[in-house]
């Protein structure tokens, strides 16, 4: 009964408008009134970040200049870097220890590692320094980090090791 439907050309004459039909439906009442919705969350959500980036080149306009800087200076110095966030941050010199190993290829890429060792901090000024010293250099990745919770308090943490790579 249901193969006498399928070879008559009645049912398609029928079936295929109604089903064109029924697809404009759904379009015209759900789907482009979404994409609507869609678009105009996206367009304020550009403006917002339109105003953010205004407000940061006009805080700070050195950042546009910073990867021409850096491709003039003589290269990426851990020392210098970690000693100018830890500073900023209020980590004490005494308070981590800190190894750079020699530059190595890695991946067809020269490569300088650290690990970074802090005795006590919160988590809250690491992770701030941590994401700065990130976000301030694109090209050093956190290949590894590892946190041990003091029980001198609820927010006193060693950080064992943050083992840092910078790809040249």
């Amino acid at each position: 009964m249901i193969k006498d439907y399928l070879r008559s050309p009645l049912f398609y004459m029928v079936a295929v408008p109604v089903l064109a039909g029924a697809w404009m439906i759904y379009a015209w009442t759900l789907a482009y009134p979404s994409s609507v919705q869609k678009w105009n969350a996206s367009k304020t959500e550009y403006d917002e970040t339109q105003k953010t980036l205004e407000q940061i080149l006009r805080i700070e306009p050195q950042r546009l200049t910073f990867q021409q800087e850096k491709s003039q200076a003589t290269g990426f110095d851990y020392a210098i870097v970690i000693d100018q966030f830890t500073k900023q941050f209020g980590i004490a010199s005494d308070n981590y220890t800190f190894n750079v190993r020699d530059t190595t290829k890695k991946a067809g890429k020269t490569v300088k590692s650290a690990d970074l060792a802090i005795k006590t901090i919160d988590i809250e000024n690491f992770c701030k320094f941590l994401s700065a010293i990130l976000t301030r250099w694109p090209e050093l990745e956190c290949e590894t980090l590892r946190l041990d919770r003091l029980p001198t308090g609820k927010n006193a943490w060693k950080v064992v090791n943050v083992h840092f790579i910078y790809y040249y």
